[in-house]
């Protein structure tokens, strides 16, 4: 491996440098949901969604994977992606701790917490190790003893077993064979899933959470293994071989054919790629290229020195707007308390080299001791509310924008620490890279050079990244082996009784083998086999005929060689999300906004940004229009009006607040907003009401109340009501015409529950109907009644008459619901 020897601390330092680029598989991240490849593109995070339809454990709460639990096992699978940065290169010249606290910074900006479950521990990154990603060994580490740099790493490759073909498998065998004593990645699968088996039926004894998340982390540290089999191998190449395709490239030399068992004729091997100087670059880059300049490192760098300078005033005005019961403590007290320990703390820092390892390192110890106390402050506080999202249905959108504003404290907290230790690394990368390049680049082409190699190299092989043409193929293939494997998984820490190692032998050697022996395998197999053969075979098929002609050109020897296989004018990060570095929001709202998120977002906005920076044009809106809100003379029917000052009741003037927003919608409506909020001891309440018209006459209008407060127990009482009706036009053939309208009412408190819905309809002739349901519930179960009345006629009843009488029945409904519980 070219470049290790001479650039004894470069090519460890480009880790650095790239560290949020990693070189491992499909990269680190997600596809953001609105891009135009997501689908097509994959990252280790997409495959991670396929949990999202899986069920877990029995033992384990027995519910859908939700997306925090996803977190937790993607968790695991990325630092498999990251443990690339504890290697020789680094370990030789800077201490390993120093490239732990860099991904620490990275792990909280990825997960959105960074504390407990989510901690980079020394432990849970560990190290690099080819066994975690499939990777050929071959020359790793330039044929030393790593061990000696780092305890972790692995020793001297036996090239003459290790990199050998299993003539039973047809695959290499540090890929598969556990049967010659070598560190292979079979073996490793089976240990990390026996573990996380184990511990998720302890979890089922004990509760003890930290027994869960661990057998999470570990079943996303051996997904990551096996989903890498399809972005480093050439499984996809040989099964179109095996569909007839004989002019796609195998990667290997011509002449390194085999007859396995079960095969109709001699076949290539199954091989994964080897790591020199480019395939490290390539991998970390996304590209082969020396521009270091466009490293996502900038933008970390960048948004640390955006939050040094962060105005706290807004977190504390926001933390005083939330019940105290949902915090705990004196919240506000802490912030002060962190600030002044790190600016204290700033005052001992100095320049160190980081090759002055025993200073550096001390450096490195002060930085934890002052950033990990501020992520554990922002992660206790957003989990322990996050248990009340349920109760106050408008919270969430608060707590989004709390979670943002705690993000940029730490960040003001983290960057006067992290920022020089990012610039001393970046001195050391200033020369060097293109000698590394230069260097290893003839080792590109040995399979096209020597007809009896079968090392590859990772950069010709993999499709880790974008441009290639097969790495959708690739993802696809393997969110399938997730959705196979992960329910047997979940079935064995439920049953006690399965025979784990035989389930492991199932799922791993359905997924770790050869196309050509897709029917045959150990008891089940065939199973995965089958589905991963046919999800190749699938797409294939979808091609048409065109598209397939050029995929053959692309995927042929010459196209391979020449680059083809690439897509033109595209352009890959490498680590993976093809955009900036974004911080992770665990609350935000990643579905369209509907009218109860923009009223919600337009509630919240008032907290942080206060009456001038959200609801600015209100006031002059209202002025230029005396109706707004309600006039007798408003199409708005006197229902802001009527319904204003209904949180007054329950609150002095002074324990409330009023916002007012109006604006065109995305559906073509205006709509009118009031938001009031209130707060009295342990007591806080929410209210909001709105009104949408439409140019075609129709309307909607909403009212929404929420009230908390903690009862004599010390437990948190909500209580919830809301009221909707929907007006719009319709016409009929002949030039007729009616309306119909949707009322819906729907109250909440503790386990009991009551929902109405009404529906009425005028014709183009004057006729009626109606139709009522109403429904009610306690502990969580619906009884109900429904009523159908047809041919009724109410001339007397107007909009105006619902819309008027609507704040009276939402204040007796709270009065009457205050009086039964003693409020």
């Amino acid at each position: 491996m070219a470049g290790f020897r001479e650039y004894p601390f470069l090519l460890g330092f480009i880790v650095l440098f790239w560290f949020v680029r990693p070189t491992l598989a499909f990269g680190a991240g997600n596809i953001a949901g609105i891009s135009n490849v997501e689908g097509q593109n994959w990252r280790h995070g997409d495959i991670e969604d396929a949990l999202l339809k899986i069920m877990m454990a029995r033992a384990v709460g027995g519910k859908r994977f939700d997306k925090l639990m996803v977190s937790r096992v993607y968790f695991g699978n990325w630092l498999r992606d990251y443990s690339q940065a504890i290697d020789v290169g680094t370990v030789k010249s800077v201490s390993a701790e120093a490239i732990r606290l860099l991904l620490c910074i990275l792990g909280f900006i990825t997960f959105g917490y960074g504390s407990r479950e989510f901690e980079v521990t020394a432990e849970r990154l560990g190290c690099y190790r080819p066994e975690d990603h499939i990777d050929n060994p071959k020359n790793y580490a330039d044929n030393v003893d790593a061990r000696q740099y780092h305890a972790a790493l692995r020793g001297p490759v036996d090239e003459s077993v290790e990199l050998a073909i299993d003539p039973e498998t047809g695959m290499k065998n540090y890929i598969a064979n556990e049967d010659i004593g070598i560190e292979n990645s079979a073996s490793h699968c089976r240990r990390l899933f026996t573990r996380a088996i184990e511990l998720g039926r302890s979890y089922g004894r004990s509760r003890n959470k930290a027994e869960l998340y661990e057998s999470l982390r570990l079943l996303g540290t051996g997904l990551h293994c096996l989903e890498d089999f399809f972005a480093h191998s050439n499984y996809t190449e040989l099964a179109l071989i095996e569909m007839g395709e004989e002019d796609v490239f195998p990667h290997v030399g011509r002449n390194t054919m085999l007859s396995i068992p079960g095969a109709r004729r001699e076949v290539y091997p199954i091989v994964t790629g080897t790591f020199g100087g480019v395939d490290f670059l390539h991998s970390v880059t996304g590209e082969v290229s020396d521009k270091l300049i466009q490293s996502e490192i900038e933008d970390l760098e960048g948004v640390l020195e955006q939050s040094q300078r962060t105005d706290t005033s807004i977190l504390r005005e926001l933390l005083d707007k939330i019940p105290d019961g949902l915090l705990g403590g004196d919240k506000k007290g802490k912030v002060d308390e962190l600030q002044g320990n790190a600016q204290a703390a700033q005052m001992e820092q100095a320049t160190i080299s980081p090759r002055d390892t025993e200073e550096f390192t001390k450096q490195v110890q002060l930085a934890f001791r002052q950033i990990m106390p501020a992520i554990e402050f922002h992660d206790e506080l957003l989990q322990n509310i996050s248990e009340a999202i349920a109760k106050i249905p408008i919270l969430p959108k608060i707590i989004e924008q709390l979670e943002e504003q705690l993000s940029l404290f730490v960040f003001s907290i983290v960057a006067p620490f992290i920022i020089p230790i990012i610039d001393q690394i970046k001195n050391e990368l200033a020369t060097g890279a293109s000698e590394i390049i230069d260097s290893s680049k003839n080792e590109q082409h040995i399979v096209f050079e020597d007809d009896y190699s079968s090392d590859p190299t990772h950069s010709m092989l993999a499709k880790d990244h974008f441009t290639n043409i097969l790495n959708e193929i690739a993802g696809r293939t393997a969110s399938q082996v997730v959705s196979w494997a992960v329910p047997q998984l979940m079935e064995a820490i439920d049953d006690e009784g399965t025979d784990v190692d035989r389930v492991l032998t199932k799922i791993i050697y359905g997924v770790l083998h050869h196309p050509a022996q897709r029917n045959d395998g150990p008891a089940g197999a065939s199973e995965g086999r089958r589905i991963i053969y046919d999800s190749v075979k699938n797409w294939w098929h979808e091609m048409d005929d065109g598209q397939r002609d050029e995929y053959r050109r692309k995927l042929s020897r010459d196209g391979v060689e020449s680059g083809q296989n690439h897509k033109e004018g595209q352009h890959d990060c490498g680590h993976g999300c093809g955009g900036k570095l974004k911080v992770k929001k665990n609350y935000a709202n990643a579905e369209p906004e509907g009218m109860e998120d923009k009223i919600a977002a337009a509630a919240a906005d008032a907290i942080i940004g206060g009456v001038k920076s959200s609801f600015q044009n209100a006031a002059q809106g209202a002025s230029q229009n005396p109706n707004f809100g309600g006039g007798s003379d408003s199409p708005f029917g006197g229902f802001l009006q009527g319904v204003a000052g209904a949180l007054g009741g329950r609150f002095k003037n002074e324990e409330t607040s009023r916002y007012q927003s109006q604006g065109q919608d995305d559906d073509g409506g205006y709509t009118r907003t009031t938001t009031e909020y209130g707060r009295s001891g342990d007591r806080y309440g929410q209210s909001e009401y709105s009104e949408t018209q439409y140019g075609d006459g129709g309307n909607r209008s909403e009212y929404r109340r929420y009230e908390q407060r903690d009862n004599d127990e010390g437990r948190t009482e909500g209580y919830r009501y809301e009221e909707r009706t929907e007006t719009y036009q319709e016409s009929y053939g002949g030039g007729g015409g009616g309306y119909r309208r949707q009322d819906e009412r729907e109250e909440s408190y503790g386990d009991y529950g009551r929902r109405e819905e009404r529906e009425e309809s005028s014709g183009g002739y004057g006729r009626r109907y109606g139709e009522e349901e109403q429904q009610e519930s306690y502990g969580g179960s619906y009884g109900g009644r429904r009523d159908e009345d047809e041919g009724r006629r109410d001339d007397n009843e107007d909009d105006g008459g619902f819309l008027g009488n609507l704040a009276r029945r939402a204040g007796e409904a709270f009065e009457e619901r205050r009086r039964e519980r003693g409020w």
